[in-house]
């Protein structure tokens, strides 16, 4: 007998749902009182990926056309949450300049491209496709100066280490199929497939924050940290 496809599916759906409470349970049981920037502000990423997967449930409930539109402000407000956590644990001055810029252009872009280019029509996955790229080579840049000259493991133990690790894995993983999305989201074999693999990414995710907020604050010696600037110490904003 072959199994149900439908009932298998949303298994996986409200599993996926679900899992957004993992993360927001470890932060409220372990960094409820912290003064971490960065966390508060993962913390409210987390709060508004419940509220984005609540309505996009009802949406999909009462099966609106519209909901392309959800998608696009997760897209902004995604790499504004993104952008700012990167701006708190950036460790110079000179690097955290950069961030603005950088926020500002994806803005511009994603506002030019919504409503002159793609003209609200459907899923947009150019602009995802940009805001995956850009947080994916700020999390090799951050990971490439974090680990050169490590010679503890200390630098892995943290909170913003995880996090990184986080997005880096689940942009990466859906990457493709978000470009796809947007020519191929009428093929009934290729939605199947979608909700397999962002499901699966979405579950990562959540289960990866988790860890994150498990991960306590620690005090790396500068004697043995040989790139001490990047000194992912989860210092105290």
């Amino acid at each position: 007998m072959k199994p149900n496809i439908t009932a298998i599916l949303n298994i996986i759906v409200y599993t996926s749902f679900i899992s957004h409470l993992l993360p927001l349970v470890a932060f409220l049981l372990f960094k409820l009182k912290t003064k971490e920037k960065p966390l508060r502000v993962i913390f409210f990423y987390i709060l508004y990926s419940i509220l984005n997967e609540s309505v996009g449930f009802y949406l999909q409930t009462i099966r609106s056309e519209q909901s392309f539109i959800l998608y696009s402000i997760f897209t902004v407000l995604e790499f504004s949450f993104f952008s700012l956590f990167y701006y708190y644990i950036l460790p110079t001055a000179k690097a955290k300049k950069a961030i603005f810029p950088l926020w500002l252009f994806f803005i511009i872009f994603f506002f030019i491209d919504f409503f002159f280019i793609n003209k609200m029509t459907g899923f947009d996955s150019v602009a995802i496709g940009i805001e995956s790229l850009f947080i994916i080579f700020m999390c090799i840049y951050y990971l490439i100066t974090q680990i050169k000259g490590v010679t503890n493991l200390q630098v892995y133990s943290t909170s913003n280490f995880w996090i990184i690790i986080t997005f880096l894995i689940y942009l990466s993983g859906t990457f493709f199929l978000y470009i796809l999305t947007a020519t191929m989201i009428n093929d009934k074999a290729f939605r199947i497939q979608y909700v397999y693999i962002n499901s699966f990414f979405n579950i990562l995710k959540n289960v990866l924050l988790s860890i994150a907020m498990l991960m306590k604050p620690g005090q790396v010696k500068p004697e043995i940290k040989k790139n001490y600037e990047w000194n992912d110490y989860n210092h105290v904003n």
